[in-house]
Order: structure tokens, then C-alpha cells, then sequence
């Protein structure tokens, strides 16, 4: 849809109705740009945050909707200065040295900023530092593409507007640029003194309030489902919005809405951006496209605008599919790194996401006075997995098992209050002036950055989950003294002297001579059996029957052989399969049921007698079935008889329907 002057009406989920000039729609019409709508906007999020699904695309067209709106305002307000006037001179509203062209460049920035971005979001920078890859910036691959789109598109752009637009994508003046300071006049003519308050609107480098931060900080809240404070569409009016001494400034009313921006950024940080879950997922994106390096190559499209534009999100879907989609016979090398990405792709669909083990914050005054600087070196998989000292691991913690994450929150400014930053007037005063600390004494903080520890594990078992947090502990305690604490208390150790995988593997093993008798039962594995002290767990993908039947028979055996409750590994060992079991013994036939699970038997009800609960899940991980102590076989044996009977006849009118 357009208007009378050619612009072109948007409607914006979060804004409403907006309106782009011609000039901006020709850059959004070229295949580059389009590429904007297979980023989203939020990388993986969407696997936590389900409505996470909007992308760079929409994101950009609402920044440049408001750069161009912030823009003109200014124009309006102030423009008129001659060229070469410097702008904001003494006290009041001077003109200020911006023509409508200004306006333009202004405008296609805030389309253009996010043109470099890669697969993933911010993940696929963690990719490129996992392939020591550090001097690579999305804000250069804008500019390059921006020139890729300027030399094979019709969109009116000449290069001096090109290298004006990458400036204000980088926000910093090309008078600065190492080009210009080696003397060459055609950087460095680009912008004339008293234009630097342009560099304000897109990518604030002073304070952080810039329109990218108002409309990504709205939108992803808005898609999230997360609520945060704030008026920021009242940042954008005229009668709030200045140029003073070559900077943009606000009115003093808009003070609290300006510290808002920066209390919904720690907000989304916390809830969202920083989110375990989403690391977990971001963790296991990041390690596929490690995996998949020597088949993809993705680093070798780096530097080449052609070649990067190819890149999207669809990276995952073609990990998953890569033979579906591409013929041919792979070397062993690429076969393995294949099987290896799509294995973790694979554990990504099924949610088996790294576990969290615990967090540590670290000390404000080290970060205040540099001394974690000299310690966060050594926030380290293999330096982690040396401070690990416990037995609830077989042949101990190493860091494979282990991944590191390091999150830093700020207010933009490292451990500075950028609201000091932020220029202010008052209408009818003397002028720009900002705020002291002790004016807003009590609502701010005394340092304003963060930075959290946080281990993670790849691996599924409690037991590991236990060992990496009680690492984690041991290292905080050695770097940051005695009083040191994790978020949460640390989990108490298992008291069995192998520890949780060696009663899960005892278990297995007392269940096994189960599979396979008479029914046709698969056997019980280790990684099907999940122990908790008393407590014995089926995982949900192990068969329903062979799963109920060995645990329960397991532990049944283990406490009708001596009815004290000990559950150590050498009791768990020692375990036989239900006595009785299979076709034809009595009392001890397996209830089949798939939405029950429950073992009924002589064998389970002397487990049950002596105070051990045995737990199973069905597949879908829903049904389960359970008896708690002292819940003995008295007045119970007529109603499960019945139900081993009604489980029987529906087990053989499911084969049936199979055609078993």
C-alpha cells in the first residue's frame, strides 16, 4: 500500500502502521535484503520461547522506521545551518548542520544495520570464536553487502553514500577511522564538524539510547510474552528531542522513561537472552555447526558477500537432511563430522538438552577493580574438571563433560551508568546538563555489570549434573575465598559408594535375566535406570514392560533379601530378576499396559514391604505407576489381579491390530 508521496505503508505487529519512503523499499526489494527473513531475529529462543519466531526482516524495517521519524524530527526542529556551521553552539536550540539527504542516510542505517548478521543470531558468533576466528564483525558484512546491493541493484546509492550509511551502521564518525587519520581526504571529508549528533540515532556509542535498542527491546518483549516497562514510542516526539552541543538530547521528563530502557534490557537479559534453557540450546547449536565445520565450511564464506548471503538459519534443517538434499559420496572425515552434527541436531529435536549443573556471580568488587580479569582464564572445562574430587562419577569428571558459560549483563556502559551519559534539558533553561549520581541516589545501583558462571553438561545422568556443580564449587572456592556460594545450595552427594550410574548399572543388571523370557522382552540397559537414594526410575523411551518388570524385580530382590532398606551398589549387584516371571509363572506375570507400567508380583510387594518405591514411566514420559511404603498386598490382590487380566487382553488386542 502507498500514499500520495510514494511512501510505502507497513503494518507492523508491534508499531502498528508504518511508512518507509521509495528510496528505503527499492534497498528492502533485492534478494540480500529478502535474505532477512529466513534470521530470526532471536537465533534459537524459539525452542524455549515458542512466539520467539520473528525475524531480522520486521526488526529492520521498525528501526528504520524510527531512525527516519528521529531524523525528521531534528530536520524540523533544527535543521537550516549552512554547511559547515557547527552545530549547537551556546545555550538553546541551534540550527544544526543536516540537510534531507542526512535524513536518507539516517534512514537506510537503521534498514541496513542488521544486513551482516550470520545463521543463528549471536550464536554463530560464538561459532566463529570456537574456530578462533575473532576479528570478524557483523557490522563490516553490512557494509559489504550494503555495496554488493549498491553495485548489482538499481537502488540509487552512490559510493559516498554507501560508506556514509556504514558509518552510521558502526557508529563512529569516518573522521576517525584508521583511513582518515593516514590522510585520506575522501574518508575523511565524508562528515563535517557538528554532524556527529547523527551517529546517535542508529548505534548510540556515548549511552546506548538509540532506536535499534527501542525497537528490539519492545519487539522481542512483545513476541516473548515477557513484560517489561517503559513509554518508548515517547522517546520519538518531537517536543522530547534536541540537539545540544552536537548531541542528542531529551527533555528532563523523559528521565525515567530513559533509565526504563535500561532496566528492560537487564529484564530481557535475565529472563530471556540469558535464559538457561535458551543457552543450553544455543551450547548445542554452536557445537553442531562445530561438528559440521569440515562438511560445511562455513568459514570460507566469510569475506565474500556472495558467498555469506547463501547462509541462513536453514543451517540446522540441512545438518538434518544433509543426504536427502545433496548426492554424492562423503570421505570418512565429513561422514563422521556428519553423524557427530546430526547426533546433537537429533538430541535438539527430542529436547535432550545439556543439563544445568549450578551458577556462581561473581564479586562485584573483582570486576570492579580488574582482578577477574586475571581469573577468568581459567574458567575452563579442564580447569574445572581438576577441582572435581568426588566418586559419584566412574573414573571421573573430564572435560568433555563439561561446557562453560560466561554471561555478562550491563547497562551497555561495562560498570558505568549511561543515564550519566545521556544528555538532558529543560525547556527554557540554560542548556544540555546531565544528572550526578547522588540525584538518583537509592533507584540506581553502585556498579552496573554483572557477570555469571554457569556450568553445563552434556551428558544425561544425575550423577554428572552433581559432579559438575560440586566443581564448579570447589574452583569458586579456591578463586574467590571460603565464602564463596553458588546460586543454590549445592546437591548432596549419593550415599552408595559407586554413586547413582553404578546403582543404575546394578539395577540394569538385576533386571536383565528379565528380557527376552517368554514375552519376548527386550533387556534393561544402564541408561534406562535412573536412581534417586530409595527411589528407582524407568527414562521414558525404555520399554514400558521389560522396564517395569526389571526394575521392580531389582529392587524387590535387593530388600526381600535382608528388609533393613539398604539400597548400596553391592545389594543392587546382587539383585536377581522377579522370581517367577514370564509366561506361566504365577504372581509374577508383568502387567503390559502402555499406559500403566505397574509390575505386579510376590517379589514387588517384599520391595514395597521394605520401604522401596519403584517408579516407572510410560513412553510418552505421561502414566505412571507407583506404591508407596506400608501400601502392602492385604485387600489389594482381587483389584490387581483384574488388572493384570484386563492388561493381558489388551496387550494381545494390540498385537493383533499390529498383525504381530
Amino acid at each position: 500500500m502507498s500514499i500520495d508521496d510514494g511512501s510505502h505503508i507497513i503494518r507492523d505487529c508491534v508499531d502498528g502502521s508504518i511508512s518507509l519512503k521509495p528510496y528505503a523499499m527499492t534497498v528492502v526489494d533485492t534478494p540480500p535484503f529478502q535474505r532477512l527473513r529466513s534470521l530470526s531475529q532471536l537465533g534459537v529462543t524459539h525452542f524455549v520461547f515458542p512466539g520467539a519466531t520473528h525475524t531480522r526482516f520486521e526488526h529492520s524495517l521498525g528501526v528504520a522506521y524510527k531512525a527516519a521519524k528521529l531524523a525528521r524530527h531534528i530536520l524540523k526542529r533544527q535543521g537550516g545551518a549552512g554547511a559547515g556551521t557547527a552545530a549547537g553552539a551556546g545555550a538553546g536550540a541551534a540550527d544544526v548542520d543536516m540537510e534531507p539527504h542526512h535524513v536518507m542516510l539516517v534512514t537506510l542505517a537503521g534498514l541496513c544495520h542488521d544486513l551482516g548478521h550470520g545463521p543463528l543470531s549471536h550464536p554463530f558468533e560464538n561459532f566463529l570464536k570456537r574456530r578462533g576466528i575473532t576479528d570478524w564483525h557483523h557490522e563490516d558484512m553490512s557494509g559489504l553487502i550494503l555495496t554488493h546491493i549498491a553495485d548489482n541493484y538499481d537502488v540509487g546509492l552512490s559510493t559516498a553514500d554507501v560508506q556514509g550509511i556504514t558509518d552510521l551502521i558502526r557508529g563512529v564518525p569516518a573522521h576517525l577511522h584508521p583511513a582518515a587519520q593516514a590522510g585520506d581526504a575522501g574518508v575523511a571529508g565524508l562528515w563535517r564538524p557538528g554532524q556527529r549528533f547523527l551517529f546517535d540515532i542508529v548505534a548510540n556509542k556515548r549511552n546506548g539510547v538509540d532506536v535499534d535498542k527501542l525497537d528490539y527491546l519492545k519487539r522481542d518483549a512483545f513476541m516473548c510474552g515477557v513484560r517489561v516497562g517503559g513509554d518508548f514510542d515517547s522517546l520519538l516526539k518531537k517536543k522530547y528531542i534536541k540537539v545540544l552541543d552536537d548531541e542528542l538530547c531529551y527533555d528532563w521528563c523523559q528521565y525515567e522513561n530513559i533509565l526504563d530502557i535500561f532496566r528492560a534490557r537487564e529484564a530481557m537479559h535475565r529472563k530471556v537472552y540469558t535464559n538457561r534453557k535458551c543457552k543450553a540450546v544455543e551450547m548445542m547449536a554452536v557445537d553442531a555447526l562445530v561438528a559440521a565445520e569440515p562438511l560445511l565450511r562455513i568459514t570460507q564464506r566469510l569475506h565474500s558477500p556472495e558467498e555469506f548471503i547463501s547462509l541462513d538459519d536453514t543451517l540446522l534443517t540441512t545438518i538434518e537432511h544433509y543426504h536427502r538434499l545433496h548426492r554424492g559420496e562423503l570421505e570418512d572425515d565429513e561422514e563422521q563430522a556428519l553423524k557427530a552434527a546430526q547426533g546433537i541436531v537429533r538430541q535438539l529435536r527430542l529436547r535432550q538438552l545439556y543439563r544445568f549443573g549450578n551458577q556462581f556471580t561473581v564479586p562485584p568488587e573483582y570486576l570492579a577493580d580488574s582482578r577477574w580479569e586475571s581469573i577468568r582464564s581459567r574458567f575452563t572445562p579442564a580447569e574445572l574438571a581438576s577441582h572435581y574430587s568426588g566418586s559419584d562419577v566412574p573414573g571421573g569428571l573430564m572435560p568433555a563433560d563439561i561446557v562453560c558459560d560466561e554471561n555478562k549483563i550491563d547497562h551497555t556502559m561495562g560498570g558505568d551508568n549511561p543515564v550519566e551519559r545521556v544528555g538532558f534539558f529543560k525547556e527554557g533553561g540554560s542548556g544540555k546538563y546531565h544528572t550526578a549520581r547522588h540525584q538518583v541516589v537509592g533507584i540506581m545501583p553502585h556498579f552496573f555489570q554483572e557477570r555469571v558462571l554457569r556450568v553445563f553438561t552434556p551428558r544425561q545422568e544425575p550423577a554428572y549434573v552433581r559432579a559438575i556443580e560440586a566443581a564448579l564449587h570447589n574452583w569458586a572456592t579456591v578463586h574467590f575465598g571460603g565464602g564463596a556460594q553458588l546460586a543454590t545450595p549445592v546437591r548432596p552427594r549419593s550415599r552408595s559408594a559407586g554413586g547413582a550410574t553404578g546403582a543404575a548399572e546394578a539395577l540394569a543388571g538385576a533386571g536383565a535375566g528379565l528380557g527376552g523370557v517368554g514375552a519376548g522382552l527386550p533387556g534393561l540397559f544402564p541408561r534406562e535406570v535412573v536412581v534417586h537414594q530409595v527411589q528407582a526410575s524407568i527414562r521414558p523411551h525404555a520399554p514400558v514392560s521389560a522396564a517395569s518388570a526389571a526394575a521392580a524385580a531389582a529392587v524387590a530382590a535387593t530388600t526381600a533379601a535382608g528388609a533393613n532398606g539398604a539400597t548400596s551398589t553391592s545389594d543392587l549387584a546382587g539383585a536377581g530378576p522377579c522370581e517367577g516371571a514370564g509366561s506361566g509363572g504365577s504372581g509374577g506375570a508383568a502387567d503390559t499396559t502402555p499406559t500403566r507400567g505397574r509390575v505386579a508380583g510376590a517379589a514387588t510387594w517384599a520391595g514395597e514391604e521394605a520401604g522401596v518405591v519403584a517408579l516407572v514411566e510410560d513412553g510418552a514420559g505421561g502414566s505412571k505407576g507407583r506404591r508407596g511404603p506400608g501400601q502392602g498386598r492385604a485387600g489389594k490382590a482381587e483389584s490387581d489381579e483384574a488388572g493384570l487380566q484386563e492388561g493381558s487382553a489388551r496387550t494381545k488386542r494390540q498385537r493383533m491390530g499390529d498383525g504381530a
